[in-house]
């Protein structure tokens, strides 16, 4: 660790008090009180709180400006230090309430520092490689430069400043994924819509007259105890009309549920639940995966009926602007965030149909202009926003912002 020679070195146990929240039980949730933080409340924003209407102990109540330090879960996404900006609530076991010696050190430039040694944080933990925790004993140990409290302000401004720009570029990365998503979707638009190619011979079709098996698959836990024998695709499978067969988490599989719910090549899947932009999204197995591989409950599995429709050209015409428009009007749910589409909704969605020469020959051109898209997206991804978060903490605790 290497910092300014006028920089003194604390361990964290030296510059707070750490008090753990209360274990609260799923009998204890309710839909009125106080909300109760949970690890996912402090990572993202947008989850859903259970409440608390009992009596509580002062120290497990919170309010706006609270440090607050997640010390337990899945390394990389649940460890942090967060300083809490919405309102009174209680908070759950596995997170700890900071309570900061304000003389010595900035509740901000805490925050920032304690992020900068997560790494560090996450090599003393024990646990499974999937979840993890440290204890306090251990945390109190880990040491952060520590400037004057007028140089930790400075600092505190200046990370402040390159964090925004580094969201003003996620956030432009995120427009131009979204844009490139529309940009797909219209290319396509334009091959499918009669109106706009040559409309002889074609007729439009629902898609359950097109397919000979509609079907959920299912969902079972990760593995994170060194058993697993198979795996299972993530969401992320379906965000390219290639099926992502390496977007998957391990398992116990047992051997009825791999036969059940198995990949086979030309196997149509399309994500039942989602965000409202991304719900209905689908794509086609290449191949048949050579390892045990099987589908989740959050992916509906089409077989298409080949004397009528080519599995690709049905991802790519429930891909396309027209497609998309009725899956978003078919899909239900109170919150943008996640919305669902049924089976047999998905079934009602009409596409346009050509012969299957013509088919063949939309997926040639489709595929070529997919090409490119890809290589957009490539270009768009190439920066990591994480790594450049990682790279201002490690400049600005080394003196050098």
């Amino acid at each position: 660790m290497t910092f300014p020679a006028t920089w003194k070195t604390y361990k964290l146990g030296e510059l707070a008090q750490y008090i753990n929240g209360r274990a609260f039980k799923p009998e204890d949730w309710g839909t009125t009180g106080l909300p109760i933080v949970r690890i996912q409340n402090l990572n993202d924003p947008e989850k859903p709180f259970n409440y608390f209407s009992g009596s509580f102990m002062e120290k497990h109540r919170i309010d706006s400006g609270d440090v607050l330090l997640s010390w337990s879960g899945t390394p990389g996404t649940s460890f942090g230090c967060f300083i809490w900006d919405r309102g009174e609530a209680l908070l759950n076991q596995h997170i700890f309430k900071v309570i900061i010696q304000q003389d010595v050190i900035l509740p901000e430039y805490f925050v920032y520092a304690t992020n900068s040694r997560l790494d560090e944080m996450i090599d003393l933990a024990h646990g499974a490689a999937g979840l993890r925790h440290i204890t306090k004993a251990k945390l109190e140990q880990i040491e952060i430069p520590v400037p004057s409290l007028d140089e930790q302000g400075r600092i505190v401004t200046r990370i402040n400043d390159c964090m925004a720009r580094v969201e003003e570029i996620e956030t432009l990365r995120a427009s131009s994924q979204l844009q490139q998503q529309y940009l797909s979707a219209s290319l396509i638009e334009s091959e499918l819509h009669p109106d706009l190619v040559d409309s002889e011979g074609w007729a439009t079709r629902i898609v359950g007259d097109l397919v000979t098996t509609v079907r959920n698959g299912r969902s079972i836990a990760q593995d994170t105890e060194g058993r697993a024998d198979g795996a299972v695709l993530t969401l992320t499978a379906v965000r390219s009309v290639d099926l992502g067969v390496g977007y998957e988490k391990p398992i116990v599989l047992p051997d009825t549920v791999a036969q059940q719910f198995d990949i086979d090549a030309g196997d149509v899947f399309v994500s039942r639940a989602n965000t409202i932009e991304l719900v209905g999204l689908a794509a086609v197995a290449m191949e048949k995966p050579e390892r045990r591989l099987i589908y989740p409950d959050l992916l509906i599995k089409l077989k298409a009926d080949r004397s009528q429709v080519l599995p690709r050209y049905l991802a790519y015409a429930l891909r396309s602007a027209g497609a998309r428009k009725q899956i978003k009007a078919r899909a239900l749910g109170s919150s943008q965030t996640m919305v669902k589409i049924s089976g047999e909704r998905l079934r009602e969605v009409s596409i346009p149909v050509p012969s299957l020469a013509q088919q063949e020959q939309i997926i040639i051109r489709l595929d070529a202009a997919h090409e490119l898209i890809g290589q957009l997206q490539s270009e768009s991804q190439s920066g990591e926003i994480e790594a450049l978060r990682g790279a201002v903490l490690r400049k600005a605790f080394a003196g050098e912002l």
